[in-house]
């Protein structure tokens, strides 16, 4: 709705301009912040963004040529990614230009399998996912609505339309991935997934993850700079990936047995008093008892689980308790 503007309004508002110039030199001026888009009246140039293809979303940034983004890199400014960017996220150019993109919604025409679809508005496409929205809910309940989504920005979008829906059931590919990381890290310390400074570490046991063929781009370098400091690097990985070709040792160990090892590393430090305990003791409960609750997982027991000789396993607990404070053990 449009209101005309009186004589009156004008000149009450002009008069208002001029008394706030007239006071402007009266108050110090606020720096603009420079606009996040390229300076080329052409379009030539770089905008800064950000790569939504995993979840470390690495700062990014666009080049572009008349108009057009003809090559994606990393952002040397931010912070996080430092200016690293994965094979990828450098992909993700395609997501805009492949020729099979597809541009419009489409609704299949025919027999599921058929392969027949036609091409269909937006408003024509929501109006139909609404229609047989409301069609599951009515027969069956909200919960027999599920969403899936990557772990983005649109994650946030989805699983609020799909809670006012009434609906809980929304899951992403962090189920096949490291929920059961991120839910044990919650229970233990409260936050999804501690950091993990590298700048002064000097033994790392790193297992089942191959982080040099991975998208955690910076810590990937964080991890390459501290081996190349000296630090130790101890990958457990049935495979000889290409982390474990840059490890200072490699265990072969079984698939599915990392907690077995990791028992029996308990065990040596916490049954030979190697820990911390006086440290440990400000933030837990327990310390006094972890030996006995330990006292049957030896590394001869994780031998027959494993596969890695019992005194490997004896001498790497003593060479990462002799580490502390600077002793990391990544949780894959």
């Amino acid at each position: 709705m449009s209101q005309a503007l009186t004589r009156r309004d004008f000149l009450k508002l002009s008069g208002a301009a001029a008394g706030a110039l007239a006071m402007a030199d009266f108050f110090p001026r606020v720096a603009r912040a420079a606009p996040i888009t390229v300076a080329d009246p052409n379009g030539d140039g770089y905008i800064p963004t950000m790569c939504e293809m995993c979840v470390w979303r690495c700062g990014v940034r666009a080049k572009v040529r008349d108009g057009r983004v003809v090559k994606l890199e990393g952002n040397p400014d931010n912070p996080h990614s430092t200016g690293k960017l994965c094979a990828r996220g450098q992909s993700g150019i395609m997501t805009a230009y492949d020729p099979d993109r597809v541009l419009t919604p489409l609704i299949r025409v025919g027999e599921r399998g058929g392969g027949v679809f036609r091409k269909a508005s937006w408003d024509e496409a929501l109006d139909l996912v609404a229609e047989n929205m409301l069609k599951i809910k009515e027969k069956h309940g909200a919960e027999a609505m599920i969403f899936s989504s990557t772990h983005n920005l649109s994650q946030v979008q989805f699983e609020n339309l799909l809670g006012a829906f009434g609906s809980p059931n929304y899951g992403t590919q962090r189920s096949l991935c490291f929920n059961a990381m991120v839910t044990a890290f919650g229970l233990t310390y409260g936050v999804e997934e501690p950091s993990r400074d590298y700048s002064k570490v000097e033994y790392i046991i790193l297992t089942g993850r191959n982080l040099l063929e991975a998208i955690s781009t910076s810590e990937t370098s964080a991890l390459m700079d501290a081996v190349a400091r000296g630090a130790k690097l101890v990958v457990l990985d049935p495979r000889f990936t290409k982390t474990a070709a840059k490890a200072t040792e490699w265990i072969p160990i079984r698939p599915g047995t990392d907690l077995a090892f990791h028992l029996a590393l308990i065990h040596v430090i916490a049954t030979e008093r190697l820990g911390a305990c006086d440290f440990v003791k400000q933030y837990v409960v327990g310390c006094e008892q972890l030996p006995d609750e330990m006292a049957h997982y030896t590394p001869e027991w994780a031998e027959s689980k494993t596969g890695v000789p019992a005194d490997t396993i004896r001498r790497i607990a003593r060479e990462f308790a002799a580490a502390k404070p600077n002793a990391m053990a990544h949780p894959g």
